[in-house]
């Protein structure tokens, strides 16, 4: 089996930042704008992860909530959004259908 690790170094600056070599960012395909998520595992490895801007886990917080939070089960979320999908979901019948 043949091992196919790669060592590319960068230098940390005065405000501890570092810039991810261009190898690195292309095999991740990072762009700009996404999101480098650093996982500390075993044997003090850290693992680079890419979460891209467009995801969905990307937005989370993003925005504050529209009315005040309760707490809810995952049931409860699926039947209000399930509600609010039908809801909408008959109001562009109802735009659609003239007499």
């Amino acid at each position: 089996m043949e091992n196919n690790t790669y060592v590319y170094s960068s230098t940390l600056s005065s405000k501890h930042q570092v810039t991810i070599p261009t190898k690195v960012r292309e095999l991740l395909g990072a762009e700009p704008g996404d999101q480098v998520v650093f996982v500390y595992g075993e044997n003090q490895e850290v693992t680079l992860k890419v979460r891209k801007k467009d995801s969905l886990l990307s937005l989370f917080g993003s925005m504050p909530p529209k009315r005040e939070q309760k707490d809810m089960n995952w049931e409860d979320i699926r039947k209000e959004a399930r509600e609010q999908w039908l809801a909408s979901k008959q109001k562009k019948e109802d735009e659609r259908c003239t007499f």
